[in-house]
């Protein structure tokens, strides 16, 4: 029982800092720089740490729920989209030129970063479902 508390936290600061993130800090940080490539640029940087920090919660909730089979897969899958969040984003970082501050292709660059921001946001909706059903099983 305790394993499930501590995933219940862990993922609720996840998705706490994720949300207020993504729904304020970066429209503040566009508002303050007037750019939303100066903006990127700092959240290119932070996802970085993002993304280290959420794949060990990912597979903690995977292994907390390794004997519930609903919770289980959707773990996995968490566990496969921040994955493929790594991938994505070593690719959209080639697409940077950090002492221009300019992004080289713009087209592959954007098309890439659609796919970072669905991704990421099924990433949230999973996560959303798993606390509730969490907060409601209580």
């Amino acid at each position: 029982m305790a394993v499930r508390k501590i995933n219940l936290l862990l993922l609720s600061i996840w998705w706490g800092a994720f949300t207020f993130y993504s729904g304020v800090v970066i429209n503040v940080g566009m508002q303050v720089l007037g750019s939303h490539a100066e903006m990127g640029f700092i959240t290119q940087a932070v996802t970085n740490y993002l993304n280290i920090i959420s794949l060990p919660i990912f597979v903690f909730t995977a292994y907390t729920f390794r004997a519930e089979k609903r919770f289980f897969v959707a773990a996995i899958f968490l566990v496969l989209l921040q994955v493929v969040l790594f991938f994505v984003h070593f690719e959209l970082d080639k697409l940077l030129d950090f002492e221009q501050r300019v992004v080289l292709n713009k087209a592959v660059f954007y098309s890439l970063h659609r796919i970072y921001l669905w991704t990421a946001t099924v990433i949230w909706l999973i996560v959303s479902g798993i606390l509730l059903l969490m907060i409601k099983k209580k």
